[in-house]
């Protein structure tokens, strides 16, 4: 992992202005397996990835009105973080000691991918440059100034629901 950010920070993403800048003078993309930039591998479609355990959202549950299923409740273990995007947004989901986060997957300084960072007990941090970010207020603690989107969880029999 710190491989593929250390690309992003220096050669930078996909589309962004770095990339397009050293594409000019290097020619080819490197789309090799082991590059930041290859292409998708082909996933199984309703396969929840990131937990350790990747589990299928149950079909059979009934979400509250404005909520979407988005996990099995077994998928994402205490102290895990993944990402889910559910109606074309991209969300941080975070168990800290069995409760239920979930927030804006994009830091609002670089944009970094906040479901890679590390999270610490509430704390989640982006892996690009580390600002931190309270997962229950979606409240920058590097910075005060940001904050990032938060959305209402609800657990539902074995479903995490997600109200977007």
């Amino acid at each position: 992992m710190l491989k593929s950010v250390l690309k992003a920070i220096l050669f930078g993403r996909e589309k962004g202005i770095r990339r397009t800048f050293l594409s000019r003078f290097s020619g080819s993309e490197d789309t090799s397996p082991n590059s930041a930039y290859s292409a998708p591998v082909e996933v199984e479609v309703g396969v929840a990835y990131g937990g350790a355990n990747k589990m299928e959202p149950p079909k059979d549950i009934t979400p509250p009105d404005g909520f979407e299923v988005i996990l099995h409740r077994e998928a994402l273990k205490s102290g895990e973080v993944t990402e889910v995007i559910i109606a074309g947004t991209a969300i941080a989901v975070a168990n800290v000691n069995d409760e239920i986060f979930a927030l804006s997957n994009t830091c609002p300084h670089a944009g970094g991918p906040l479901a890679e960072g590390s999270l610490l007990e509430f704390n989640l941090s982006c892996p690009y440059h580390g600002w931190g970010f309270d997962v229950r207020t979606g409240k920058c603690q590097t910075n005060p100034e940001h904050q990032v989107e938060i959305y209402a969880t609800h657990i539902e029999d074995d479903a995490i629901c997600v109200k977007i």
